[in-house]
């Protein structure tokens, strides 16, 4: 391998560790101090929502590690009376199942399934498109509430996190570990004009859980 090349590639590593590094530092800032631990930290009157995950890893009856936690954390803040109305955002299969977990854990506010919420830039862009004069609880884990919260600021939108359990298992790490390269992706999905990955118009297809 000739010098020149070897510089070359040393610069792409050097140059995409930094972005890497820079980004989760940007991200992780703009949600500093913006993810609620307890529920009186929460606004009142406030939209949750709740970010999808899967109960179960893809054909397996294995717990994810992140699913659980999520719904404890807004079930328990649902029951703090903060929240007006839910939102459980992700696949179609997503928001059922979270939607009635959220039920058999005593939810009773009103809720909404987003199924087309197929990841959290589109989550954030149709609670845009709903909720816009509402402030907006998004409900994940720490790691994963942040991003939301740095895609919400560039909308214009008054959004907080409230923090789930990290988890259990090294699944729950794993989860993490894919976060902190969804950090940069959010960047370059905004250098690229935040494009929709779901068909759906940001402002159609959400629906009240039946």
């Amino acid at each position: 391998m000739s010098p020149w090349l070897k510089k070359s590639l040393k610069a792409v590593f050097w140059f995409l560790g930094l972005f890497l590094l820079a980004s989760n530092l940007w991200i992780w800032g703009a949600g500093w101090g913006r993810v609620a631990a307890h529920p009186s930290q929460v606004p009142a009157h406030s939209v949750m929502v709740l970010l999808g995950t899967d109960e179960f890893v893809h054909g397996t009856s294995q717990v994810t590690g992140t699913y659980r936690p999520r719904i404890e954390a807004a079930a328990d803040l649902c029951k703090s009376g903060k929240i007006r109305l839910v939102v459980t955002s992700g696949t179609a299969e997503h928001a059922y199942m979270m939607a009635n977990h959220l039920r058999q854990a005593g939810v009773t506010c009103p809720i909404m399934e987003d199924p087309y919420g197929w990841r959290t830039l589109d989550s954030v862009l149709r609670a845009k498109a709903y909720y816009a004069n509402d402030h907006i609880v998004f409900v994940s884990q720490g790691w994963h509430s942040v991003r939301a919260i740095w895609l919400a600021d560039f909308e214009g939108l008054s959004a907080s996190g409230y923090s789930a359990g990290f988890g259990s298992g090294w699944r729950a790490y794993q989860a993490w570990v894919r976060d902190c390269f969804a950090k940069p992706k959010a960047v370059l999905d905004r250098l690229n004009g935040n494009p929709l990955q779901a068909p759906m118009p940001a402002g159609e297809g959400n629906h009240p859980h039946r």
